[in-house]
């Protein structure tokens, strides 16, 4: 990421926050004022940057099928896919042909992160340019196969041989990569997977021995391998909360962070500039958000996020939530922004850290 703007950044956001203030002077609750009617018989359009069908995908069409009625009367929201170059294509189109006219908002995930972070020539987006509406940050669980012997991640180090698979040094799995780096655990990686269920079934087959998967994947696919002993449980990625802080995914509630595997190795919590860079990777992987332009109206940007407001506190939406995406928090406005600023506002010497540290251990180039 191009931290020359950092400065600049700050005015930025700065001004944001004046502008937000001024949606959140008056009769908030506690928050947003009440909703405007800026989209009573409209329709919402979410960009969505990736073909459909993929998990940021269906997320975005959770979000369509359920926030209309919070949104305005007779709204309606609709995800517009414009798939290309992992979802860079797709924001770029945001960023110079959409109108800031708050009738189209932009879904984010790791596809379109990460080249942000590391500052790929391709994009033409800033994040920290935009409005935060909502956000979510879903996590996910590191594995290991039953036939390495191993009952927890301590046993990790006794290892002779772990061998993981991934599909690029940029993917979401990267958020493991980070992981075992900032445990300097030893092992080999195979990058080249098509998709994480590739990665899993090579678990499976014998081909590797040590994996992540998402949440929902997890649950689904790995949850009834630890039940037919083939596979063991050993951490998970955390989640971000709403200060910034890593704790427990509420997912795996008895099941150590990262964090927690550092410090009983360790003795101390994990810090520094290892911990900078995992967090900031980990938030670029795990958050799923929507933004909005930052010359949308007023009107629209306080009904966006008062709509949201309101759903998340409503019980059923609130129970269909959990059924459709995890036990995660809706995370709104400012909450999104800061579960999303370790990756936002990264450090250079946090992103030194990862391009060195992966070109040392796969000779990846960030």
């Amino acid at each position: 990421m191009n931290n020359k703007g950092h400065t600049l950044y700050h005015a930025r956001r700065a001004a944001m926050l004046i502008a937000a203030a001024g949606l959140a002077l008056g009769a908030m609750s506690p928050a947003y004022a009440e909703r405007t009617g800026f989209y009573d018989g409209e329709t919402l359009e979410i960009l969505t940057p990736w073909a459909p069908g993929g998990g940021a995908d269906t997320w975005g069409r959770y979000i369509a099928a359920t926030i209309g009625p919070f949104l305005g009367e007779n709204a309606s929201v609709q995800v517009i896919n414009r798939p290309g170059a992992g979802g860079v294509q797709g924001t770029n189109e945001f960023e110079l042909r959409t109108r800031g006219d708050g009738k189209t908002v932009l879904l984010q995930s790791a596809g379109q992160v990460f080249p942000f972070m590391y500052g790929s020539q391709a994009v033409r987006y800033d994040f920290r340019d935009y409005v935060p509406v909502v956000a979510m940050a879903q996590g996910g669980v590191v594995y290991a196969s039953s036939t390495l012997g191993i009952e927890g991640p301590q046993e990790l180090w006794d290892v002779d041989e772990l061998i993981y698979g991934e599909v690029s040094p940029q993917a979401i799995g990267s958020m493991a990569l980070a992981a075992f780096a900032l445990l300097d655990l030893p092992h080999e990686a195979i990058f080249g997977y098509e998709s994480r269920g590739p990665t899993r079934l090579a678990l499976e087959q014998g081909e590797t021995n040590l994996d992540f998967q998402t949440t929902s994947a997890y649950t689904s696919n790995v949850e009834p391998l630890i039940e037919e002993g083939v596979a063991v449980p050993l951490f998970s990625l955390g989640i971000i909360d709403t200060d910034g802080e890593l704790i427990r995914d509420p997912a795996f509630p008895d099941m150590p962070t990262v964090a927690e595997v550092y410090e009983e190795r360790h003795g101390e919590a994990p810090s520094g500039v290892a911990w900078d860079a995992y967090r900031a990777v980990l938030s670029a992987g795990s958050i799923k958000m929507l933004w909005a332009k930052p010359d949308a109206p007023e009107e629209a940007l306080n009904d966006l996020r008062y709509a949201f407001e309101q759903a998340r506190q409503d019980e059923a939406f609130h129970e269909d939530s959990i059924e459709a995406n995890g036990p995660y928090e809706w995370l709104v406005g400012d909450d999104a922004y800061t579960a999303m600023s370790a990756t936002l506002e990264i450090s250079d010497e946090a992103l030194e850290y990862l391009r060195e540290t992966f070109k040392e251990r796969y000779d990846a180039d960030l």
